[in-house]
């Protein structure tokens, strides 16, 4: 069974190349050809050299790259140099594709640039230096470490790698020019759905409802809430941030709502009966031991801890030491009237995610490339209503808010977005007899905590 399902993958490539690209009726202004017809190669082409030839003679002169890492789901540009000696008429087109290492299915068919469509082979004359810029986005399922773009010139409706011009030189696999081989940076794929990487912050971030501090500029920003399955759909949308440093786990989560409200202004009010936002987290992703966070827009808190699951009743004496600071566009207790929004933005320090629960196996604060789970939801509720409504990042059902089974997985990275440990350098060896001259642990250096600071003002936290 394994040798016909690999196989199957070999023809299923071979069926990829070589397949052409539709150009969709696309017309090519005139101006942006003659712009890419130029007089020499510029100095800094990265040259292959490789001629192509019978009938014509072509030689691919090389390449300029954006970036030599590529990732995947990321757009990069390759821009291509062909020199003209003699043309080689009708019936032929470029071909492009990127294959992945040896023995896997990574292979992607290239679209016609528009060069091709603009200035096509047939169209190409001697003594003529092309240049010819292409964009692509390397898949997002892509798996091998390193994607080679390949090149060349074929007949016209052939496929097949008899049909492509010969090609002769060292840097050709199977009449095809091989451009470039690229690196691929396998930690910064884009996950899979229901999983989010939550990058690092690179600076301070001050707790003050705004979320404008440079610590937000790296963050991970949601797609627009999704209405719970079952619920009304909500008044306006929201979407959240995340981030992160040694201190703490920041939230920042923007609402959209004409009818803003909340008559509960006390900690521990049931808040989630009119609108809030609310956060699950169950760091260890057991299913098991979690906490609840919930804010209102009158900067009300309501914290819990569930030792075992919903079916068993929260702590809520327990203080989740969060801060909080929420920016209200309009009016936080005043129902009916007409608002524009609100705004809230969280500090969790890393204990709390462990509730009553000090053994829980957990990394605080996480490495990178730690798994987590959490959801972060928004409750919404009409003027005159006793109806909750809510939607959140990861979709819940409108019975189940807490829904421990549908929450996000979050992976922590760098601020680079790499989620990936950085290797750990050795300790220096010590020098002298005894602890002469070692002043402090090898990890303390750099390491001082970066300090909230906690807005002013009479929307300040319970």
């Amino acid at each position: 069974m394994k040798l016909v399902v690999y196989l199957l993958a070999l023809l299923a490539l071979a069926a990829c190349v070589d397949t052409g690209s539709a150009t969709n009726g696309k017309k090519i202004d005139r101006k942006v050809v003659q712009s890419n017809l130029v007089k020499e190669v510029p100095a800094d082409v990265v040259h292959v050299d490789v001629a192509l030839g019978g009938p014509g003679k072509i030689t691919y002169v090389g390449n300029r790259l954006e970036r030599s890492i590529i990732a995947p789901g990321q757009p990069t540009k390759v821009v291509h140099y062909w020199r003209v000696e003699q043309p080689p008429g009708a019936g032929w087109r470029v071909f492009a594709y990127v294959r992945g290492a040896a023995g896997t299915a990574d292979f992607m068919n290239l679209d016609a640039t528009d060069m091709e469509i603009g200035h096509p082979v047939e169209s190409w004359k001697a003594g003529e230096i092309i240049v010819d810029p292409q964009d692509f986005v390397l898949r997002p399922d892509w798996k091998s470490r390193t994607a080679t773009l390949y090149i060349g010139l074929v007949r016209t409706g052939g496929h097949d790698v008899g049909d492509r011009m010969p090609t002769t030189a060292l840097l050709t696999n199977d009449r095809a020019v091989i451009a470039k081989i690229f690196d691929v940076d396998l930690s910064k794929a884009p996950p899979p759905p229901g999983t989010v990487h939550v990058s690092h912050a690179n600076g301070p971030i001050a707790i003050d409802g705004m979320g404008m501090d440079q610590g937000w500029a790296t963050a991970t920003t949601s797609p627009e809430f999704q209405t719970a399955e079952g619920c009304p759909e909500p008044v306006g949308k929201a979407t959240a941030k995340l981030t992160w440093d040694d201190d703490n786990l920041y939230v920042f989560v923007q609402v959209t709502d004409s009818d803003v409200f909340s008559e509960y202004k006390k900690h521990d009010d049931p808040l989630w009966k009119q609108d809030a936002v609310e956060l699950f987290i169950d760091a260890d992703g057991n299913r098991r031991g979690y906490v609840e966070l919930q804010v209102n827009p009158n900067n009300a808190t309501f914290d819990s801890w569930f030792a075992t699951t919903r079916a068993q009743p929260g702590d809520e004496k327990w203080d989740s030491a969060m801060v909080t600071q929420v920016k209200v566009r309009g009016t936080a207790d005043q129902a009916g009237d007409t608002d524009t929004g609100w705004d809230v933005e969280i500090a969790i320090p890393w204990a709390t995610v462990k509730g009553r629960d000090d053994a829980m196996q957990i990394n605080t604060p996480p490495h990178v490339g730690d798994r987590w789970r959490l959801n972060v939801v928004r409750v919404d509720t009409k003027t005159g209503s006793k109806d909750v409504s809510a939607s959140s990042w990861n979709r819940i059902t409108c019975g189940d808010f807490h829904a421990l089974d549908r929450m996000l997985t979050v992976v922590f990275a760098d601020s680079t977005g790499s989620i990936v440990p950085k290797p750990v350098a050795p300790p220096p060896p010590e020098t002298g007899s005894g602890s002469a001259g070692s002043t402090g642990s090898a990890g303390s250096a750099g390491s001082a905590a970066m300090p909230i600071r906690r807005a002013t003002g009479s929307a300040a936290t319970p």
